[in-house]
C-alpha cells in the first residue's frame, strides 16, 4: 500500500526545484535585482492601501466604522510611495531593522543562558548562538547593505543545497514508490 509521501513524491521535487531557484536568486541577486523587488514591494503596500481606502469608503456609506480602514489605508498608500520613491533607503533601514532585532535577540539569548545556567544543559551553545546573532547585528548595523548581501549568498548557497537534496529525494521516494 502507497503512503501519501510515495504517491506525491513530486511535490517534494517541485520544493526541491523552487529552492534551487530561490537559491540561486538569492546567490546571484544583484543590487539592481534587490531595487527591483524593493520598488515592487512597494507597490503591493500601495495597492493595498488603495483597496483599504476604497473598503473604508464603503464602510463610510454604509454608515459603519470606518476610520481604522482609514487610517491604516493612509499609512499604507503613504508608505507605498514612500518606498517606490526612495528603495535603496527602504532596503538600508530595514537591514537596521534587521541589525537591532539580532543584536537584541542575541543579548536575550545570553542572558537567558546565564539565568537559566542550572536549568539549560548545553547553555554554552546558547551563549555562542547569542554572541553569533549580537555579532551579526553590530555589523548589519555598522555596515547594512554589505552584511546584508553576505548573509543574502549565504542563504542562497544553502537553499541550492536543500533543494538539491529534496530533488534526490523525491527520487528516492519515487523509486520505493515502484518496489
Amino acid at each position: 500500500m502507497k503512503t501519501n509521501l510515495q504517491k506525491n513524491w513530486w511535490v517534494i521535487m517541485i520544493n526541491g526545484l523552487l529552492a534551487i531557484l530561490f537559491g540561486a536568486l538569492a546567490l546571484f541577486a544583484t543590487e539592481t535585482l534587490m531595487l527591483s523587488i524593493s520598488i515592487y514591494f512597494g507597490l503591493l503596500i500601495l495597492i493595498g492601501g488603495v483597496l483599504l481606502l476604497f473598503g473604508a469608503w464603503d464602510q463610510q456609506r454604509k454608515k459603519k466604522n470606518f476610520s481604522l480602514m482609514l487610517t491604516e489605508g493612509l499609512i499604507s498608500v503613504l508608505l507605498g510611495i514612500l518606498i517606490m520613491i526612495f528603495p535603496g533607503e527602504t532596503l538600508k533601514i530595514f537591514y537596521i531593522f534587521i541589525g537591532i532585532w539580532a543584536l537584541l535577540l542575541g543579548l536575550f539569548k545570553i542572558y537567558l543562558a546565564i539565568v537559566l545556567r542550572k536549568m539549560v544543559e548545553f547553555r554554552y551553545l546558547m551563549i555562542l548562538g547569542g554572541m553569533l546573532l549580537f555579532g551579526i547585528g553590530l555589523l548589519l548595523l555598522l555596515d547594512p547593505n554589505y552584511v546584508a548581501g553576505v548573509v543574502l549568498k549565504i542563504i542562497g548557497g544553502i537553499f541550492i543545497i536543500l533543494g538539491m537534496l529534496l530533488v534526490y529525494f523525491s527520487f528516492v521516494v519515487k523509486k520505493a514508490n515502484k518496489e
